[in-house]
């Protein structure tokens, strides 16, 4: 047979078996051992901004057919993938007891079978395969298999055997079942797996195997995702994300389609009604359910990553016509509004890092600090609010969150904040500005790609950071925009270093919560520069 008669007849029973097999991802349960993302479904914890499924799904041929068994937050998965996978062909499946006894991956298999009398593939929600590997046939039974360390197989189903399978079990050992396999004999499988065998409350899905002969053992790489600290492990791998998840939000960039997610229903509902206020500054929204909505990619590039002073000086245009310029009464209400934001909500959030040994630091990059606390107390608090300007506002008007719509020529923001204390239309100016303020000091990008600094050492830290060119230049223009139009950089300045301390708390899961720490102290360093009252600094 020549190399062309073998490549036309590898391709040939390639096509039969895509054609034949069904793929089934188990999405039904609780998942309660992964709580990096609060209120999340596992199979949509972010990998690289794109969830746990997507990368499943990418395993597996476009065109195959896949049965998703849903209970626990169904909504989250359907939702989601009925927005970002619209032309696959999935259907979902409602498992009626998806947490009780006798329930578990065998029950939720079982309720798929009307569905899945052909081979098929069935995975967990929380079993990522390696790089190299790529299912497209199932031509024998097979179960996937990966090494692991024996102090951590107690925690694992086991399996036994040398290129085949003797038999699963619990204990120690250094190969585990990864929650993958692949059934060819299904109907041999379907009548073993109604066998009713409960193992520690639940019906397991081994048991389809056990009338089943020569199963494979398929050695895949693995990054497991079902708790917390092996889903740490595997974004060590999967370390290219756009943004920063904090621990109860999440984006997701999938399929040219932005998904934003927020444990709190609130605020998940107010960004969609603000919407309205900023319409002809973001893009189109969708609801998908109580906690996220979409809207389609914005191909265009970040002003972060605009090289061209002309690109920010435009930026401005658009903020002072969009934003700025759209001025209100400064009432009662929006003071209180002012106070919420700036004394309320820091003081809060800074619960958290003050009275700790972090706080007891004295000396950051040479220069005496004192607690937070204190800190806190000589603020000019009446400044801040003599000079507040009540307009429209964004309320996240980092560069990282405009985005240049380079083939329609303008601008669009995206990942407003939902409220400027209670109000959804009116904010303070010097709070989109200490924004934008922030996002020219601190690049997302740029911690992204760990290029920050930290060290403590007893009452004594250091802190380092680059501040990329193009941005130190933006921030020099920023500065005279602000001393043009009467706005006041030093107040400007203050809004910026007080959301480093706002958000310091909201990293505990991102690189160890060393980025956390790092925004406490930078906050700490800059509001006792800025308590000098130095106008003129930059920084």
């Amino acid at each position: 047979m020549t190399p062309i008669e073998m490549t036309e007849r590898l391709n040939l029973s390639m096509d039969e078996n895509i054609e034949t097999f069904k793929l089934c991802i188990l999405a039904a349960g609780r998942g309660t051992r992964n709580t990096s993302i609060v209120g999340l479904h596992k199979a949509l914890l972010p990998l690289e901004n794109r969830p746990v499924i997507s990368h499943i799904l990418d395993k597996f041929p476009e065109n195959i057919e896949v049965i998703i068994p849903v209970g626990y937050r169904s909504d989250q998965i359907k939702s989601y993938l009925n927005y970002v996978y619209s032309k696959k062909n999935i259907k979902f499946i409602d498992i009626d007891n998806f947490d009780g006894m006798g329930s578990g991956p065998g029950y939720s298999l079982l309720q798929c079978k009307d569905h899945l009398q052909c081979p098929f593939v069935f995975t967990s929600a929380d079993t990522v395969l390696g790089d190299d590997d790529f299912i497209d046939s199932v031509i024998e039974n097979w179960v996937g298999v990966s090494k692991i360390d024996r102090d951590l197989s107690s925690s694992y189903c086991l399996t036994k055997g040398s290129g085949t399978l003797d038999d699963f079990y619990y204990g120690k050992g250094d190969t585990a079942f990864i929650g993958i396999a692949g059934v060819k004999d299904y109907q041999n499988f379907w009548n073993s797996l109604e066998n009713n065998v409960i193992i520690k409350n639940e019906k397991q899905v081994i048991h389809g195997f056990d009338n089943l002969e020569n199963i494979k053992l398929k050695l895949l790489g693995w990054y497991d995702t079902g708790n917390n600290e092996s889903y740490e492990l595997a974004r060590k791998k999967f370390k290219n994300e756009v943004v920063a998840n904090k621990s109860s939000e999440a984006i997701f960039i999938d399929n040219e389609c932005v998904v934003k997610y927020f444990d709190d229903e609130n605020k998940s509902s107010l960004r969609l009604e603000r919407s309205k206020f900023i319409k002809d500054t973001c893009p189109e929204i969708t609801k998908l359910n109580s906690n996220m909505f979409g809207y389609s990619f914005i191909k265009g590039e970040m002003l972060s990553n605009l090289r061209s002073e002309r690109y920010f000086y435009s930026f401005l245009d658009f903020f002072n016509e969009n934003f700025l310029s759209k001025r209100f009464k400064k009432d009662d209400l929006f003071l209180k509004d002012c106070a919420s934001m700036y004394q309320d909500k820091t003081r809060e959030r800074m619960k958290y890092f003050s009275g700790t040994s972090l706080d007891n630091i004295r000396n950051i990059n040479g220069v005496c600090v004192d607690t937070i606390e204190n800190i806190f107390s000589k603020i000019d608090w009446d400044l801040i609010y003599k000079k507040s300007i009540p307009s429209y506002f964004h309320g996240d008007l980092q560069p990282e969150n405009i985005i240049y719509d380079i083939s329609n020529e303008r601008f669009l923001t995206i990942d407003w904040r939902e409220s400027f204390g209670k109000s959804i239309s009116i904010g303070d100016a010097y709070y989109d500005l200490g924004k934008l303020y922030h996002g020219l000091v601190i690049n997302g990008q740029t911690i992204l790609k760990g290029n920050y600094f930290i060290s403590e050492s007893g009452d004594t830290a250091s802190i380092e950071f680059p501040i990329r060119s193009n941005l130190f230049s933006q921030l020099v223009v920023l500065r005279e925009f602000c001393e043009n139009n009467n706005i006041c950089w030093l107040n400007v300045r203050l809004a910026g270093v007080l959301n480093f301390i706002n958000i310091s708390p909201l990293y505990q899961n991102f690189d160890g919560g060393k980025y956390g720490r790092f925004l406490f102290l930078l906050g700490k360093l800059l509001l006792t520069r800025i308590i000098k009252n130095k106008p003129g600094e930059l920084i």
